[in-house]
């Protein structure tokens, strides 16, 4: 897997003001992969856009961040543009899943940990904040179930895979966003 040529990284202008987040993430992906394939890296981070832009998606007649303060009613050009992040962490999971490693897939060994940076974008609102996690790290974590967390603190799910990858750690986070308990569920 590491002798796969991967294309050089390439300038991504805005098309029509819309920057490319399908190509880009697909290069971003594809870089990654290598990377961890090839153990040259561990972590990584994959930012499909900065928090609070204004970029306009495919589709869309405003801006991410304009429309999720003032788009009224169930806000479907928002609901559009979320489809499409969604879409591209699939992409990118499917080509960590596509590298095979050991008896399973670069993606099996992996904790993929993908959010927004909130819950409620019209808000800005912190409360049942939305957090996937990809992969089991190895087998160390459990995969294939839905965990609502109403009113709880995130920080434990991060604190979770930190200690599910053998890190001893009491705590993670800071003031009210410090957890110094694991999410039970998620272990293996």
């Amino acid at each position: 897997a590491c002798a796969r040529p991967v294309e050089p990284l390439a300038e991504y202008p805005d098309i029509d003001g819309r920057p490319q987040i399908h190509a880009r993430n697909r290069a971003m992906a594809e870089i990654a992969a290598m990377a961890l394939a090839c153990d040259q890296t561990r972590v990584f981070s994959n930012f499909l856009t900065e928090p609070v832009s204004n970029h306009l998606f495919e589709g869309i007649n405003d801006g991410h961040h304009r429309l999720t303060h003032d788009e009224p009613g169930d806000q479907p050009q928002v609901h559009l543009i979320t489809i499409q992040l969604m879409q591209e962490l699939a992409a990118f999971l499917s080509i960590l899943k596509g590298v095979p490693e050991g008896d399973g897939t670069l993606l099996d060994n992996c904790a993929i940990f993908a959010t927004s940076d909130v819950s409620l974008g019209r808000l800005h609102a912190f409360n049942e904040f939305p957090i996937i996690i990809a992969g089991t790290a190895g087998g160390a974590l459990k995969t294939g179930f839905h965990h609502r967390s109403v009113g709880d603190n995130a920080s434990r799910v991060p604190l979770t895979i930190m200690r599910a990858l053998g890190m001893n750690v009491a705590s993670f986070g800071a003031d009210a966003g410090e957890a110094s308990d694991s999410v039970g569920a998620l272990e293996a």
